[in-house]
C-alpha cells in the first residue's frame, strides 16, 4: 500500500515537473515595415531597402529615358537570376519579385512574365486552342518579346574578432540589352552590419 502511495506521489510530482518545463508562445504582430534585426542575418528589412535603392537607381539611369525617346513606349523587361553567391542561405526569388513589382508600379517600365511562370501561361493559352470559344481563346504568337533581361546576385564578406564582426552584404544587378548584349545599367547596394555578442551567458 505504502508503495502505491510512494508511486502516486512520484508521478504527480513528474507531472507537475513537466507541466512546468513547458514552454510559453507569445506573438506580436508587427507592422510590416518595422525594422528588426535579431541576429544579424539578412531580412526583410535588407530586401527592402536594397530594392528600393536599386530600382531607383536604375530608374534614374539615362537608359530608360533614351529607349523611350527612341521607340515611343516604354521598355519591356524579363527577370532572369538573381544568384546567392553568399555564405547564408537568401531566398534570392523575393528580392527579383521586390524588384520587378517596384519596376511595374514605378509605370515607367513594362515586365513580362519569368521563365517559371510563362511555361504555364502558354500550357493556358495551347488548351484554350481546344476548350475555350473561338470568341475567347486567346491567339498564339501573340507574346511580348522582351527588350531587356534584369539579372543580380548577393555576395557576403565577413570579419570578425573577439565577439565582433561586421557583415557585410553586396547585391548587385544590371540590365542587359537581349537583342545586343549590351549592359545599359549596373547597380550595387551595400548592406553592412556590426554584430555584437557576448563570449558568456547567464
Amino acid at each position: 500500500m505504502k508503495k502505491m502511495v510512494r508511486l502516486s506521489f512520484l508521478l504527480v510530482v513528474l507531472i507537475a515537473l513537466l507541466a512546468s518545463c513547458q514552454s510559453t508562445v507569445s506573438v506580436d504582430r508587427l507592422s510590416s515595415d518595422t525594422d528588426i534585426d535579431l541576429s544579424g542575418n539578412w531580412n526583410d528589412t535588407d530586401i527592402r531597402l536594397v530594392a528600393s535603392s536599386l530600382v531607383a537607381d536604375s530608374l534614374n539611369s539615362p537608359w530608360v529615358d533614351k529607349f523611350r525617346m527612341k521607340n515611343m513606349k516604354n521598355p519591356v523587361v524579363i527577370v532572369g537570376s538573381f544568384l546567392n553567391r553568399s555564405s547564408e542561405h537568401i531566398d534570392t526569388s523575393i528580392i527579383a519579385k521586390r524588384y520587378e513589382m517596384e519596376l511595374i508600379n514605378s509605370g515607367k517600365i513594362d515586365m513580362v512574365a519569368d521563365v517559371s511562370f510563362r511555361a504555364t501561361v502558354r500550357d493556358e493559352r495551347e488548351e484554350q486552342q481546344y476548350f475555350a470559344s473561338e470568341s475567347t481563346a486567346k491567339a498564339l504568337g501573340k507574346e511580348i518579346g522582351a527588350d531587356y533581361l534584369l539579372q543580380g546576385s548577393v555576395r557576403t564578406n565577413l570579419d570578425q574578432v573577439s565577439g565582433k564582426s561586421i557583415r557585410t552584404y553586396y547585391v548587385s544587378a544590371e540590365l542587359i540589352d537581349i537583342e545586343t548584349n549590351q549592359k545599359v545599367w549596373v547597380g550595387e547596394e551595400t548592406i553592412k552590419k556590426m554584430i555584437k555578442q557576448s563570449k558568456y551567458k547567464y
